[in-house]
């Protein structure tokens, strides 16, 4: 099982996304499903939501990029009190919906691949190279995918 709290810093999400809980904790129980990662612990992941403008501060802070971006994540996989602490994924309320109407998508699928990506990047999943994107990226499409078909 897999503990998931969140911090709610705009309310942007609770007006544009009433249903976030639902569609985050979704997509992480099928990543759980999908990708091997053992722990004896229960699994603590923390989502922080919140705007372009926070996560811009955040962004330019841990990445030296001082513009907004959909998603950060500061992993952590530390044991905390019985419980595996994989850390931290935020999350822009904003560049979501901006996002997902670019990619002509539907904006809890895009958030649904967004969580992915974030709690990916927890695993230890990279793409920094072609390599690594491609396996990334077919993670998150098959994950998603089965999610929305």
């Amino acid at each position: 099982m897999v503990d998931i709290s969140y911090n709610i810093k705009s309310l942007e999400w609770n007006k544009n996304f009433p249903l976030y809980k639902k569609c985050i904790s979704n997509s992480v129980d099928q990543i759980f499903k999908k990708v091997k990662f053992s722990s004896n612990n229960e699994i603590s992941i923390s989502f922080l939501l919140t705007s372009n403008s926070e996560i811009k501060l955040l962004n330019h802070k841990y990445r030296n990029k001082n513009k907004p971006t959909n998603v950060l994540s500061f992993p952590m996989n530390e044991q905390i009190e019985n419980k595996n602490y994989l850390g931290d994924v935020v999350i822009a309320c904003e560049k979501i919906i901006d996002e997902s109407s670019e990619q002509n998508m539907k904006k809890y699928k895009y958030l649904s691949k967004i969580t992915i990506h974030g709690v990916l990047h927890l695993l230890g999943y990279k793409h920094d190279t072609d390599r690594q994107f491609n396996k990334m990226n077919s993670i998150e499409k098959n994950i998603l995918k089965e999610i929305y078909e």
